[in-house]
């Protein structure tokens, strides 16, 4: 499943819960400017960049294990 369907499948997910982040004003108007490039809203690409650094986080773990 790719990145897209991934964050596309989260919003309709009835499992899926909101979660409250603090970000400053210039990371917010990058996610925004960037959502609005990727064609996503805000909130499908700060969950689409969540997911791509947690399998990068995972990834190190595992590499850090081995």
């Amino acid at each position: 499943m790719s990145t897209q369907d991934t964050a596309q499948a989260g919003a309709g997910d009835n499992s899926s819960l909101p979660v409250t982040l603090r970000l400053t004003a210039e990371e917010i108007e990058k996610a925004q400017v960037l959502a609005r490039q990727d064609h996503r809203t805000r909130a499908a690409f700060i969950r689409v960049m969540f997911l791509r650094g947690l399998a990068a986080y995972e990834k190190e773990l595992q590499s850090a294990t081995a």
